[in-house]
């Protein structure tokens, strides 16, 4: 019985050690974020069910648009990243309109932490076979290690080549985080 007490008593003093250590949102600083990512879209092709559950009113999504590349970041150093978006159809003209949204990006930094961001807002600003493009991006809370608590955002810029389906595109912004 005095061993369940000890363990007990043990294990809520860990938990309430640890607590802290995870909460805490100190030493947060807001710092310029600027990245440039090359790459190839790996698909462009059906929405899963449930992904692009909500488009902007009179639009639906016709397309999952996937991308990777490289590319470097402040904060994050030489990283890979991953992104998809769901390309809409203006139901009102009945054709796609070059908007986009609901995108994801994951940037996974030099030393391994991962940064979450979403976009949206998107829009083309030209035409096939090279798109010009521009969306507002915001830095999620969820990401790991330095990036657990990241917050802030910006506007990216870029283009893709339909013919050859290589991207790039450059972000800036600012981002909040916790520096180590």
């Amino acid at each position: 019985m005095r061993k369940l007490i000890l363990l007990s008593a043990a294990s809520i003093l860990a938990v309430a050690l640890m607590a802290p250590a995870v909460a805490d949102k100190s030493g947060l600083k807001e710092v310029p974020f600027k990245a440039t990512y090359s790459g190839y879209i790996t698909g462009f092709g059906e929405v899963p069910d449930g992904r692009c559950d909500n488009p902007p009113e009179g639009k639906v999504a016709y397309a999952l648009a996937s991308f990777e590349g490289w590319g470097t970041a402040t904060h994050a150093g030489y990283s890979f990243m991953s992104a998809d978006h769901c390309s809409y159809w203006d139901l009102n003209a009945g054709m796609a309109d070059g908007t986009y949204g609901q995108g994801q990006i994951t940037l996974v930094a030099a030393n391994g932490d991962v940064l979450r961001i979403s976009y949206g807002d998107g829009i083309s600003l030209s035409g096939p076979p090279v798109v010009d493009f521009m969306d507002y991006f915001t830095f999620e809370d969820g990401g790991t290690g330095r990036f657990t608590f990241a917050s802030g955002g910006g506007v990216d810029v870029g283009s893709v080549d339909f013919s050859t389906f290589f991207f790039e595109m450059q972000m800036e912004g600012v981002i909040t985080y916790k520096r180590r």
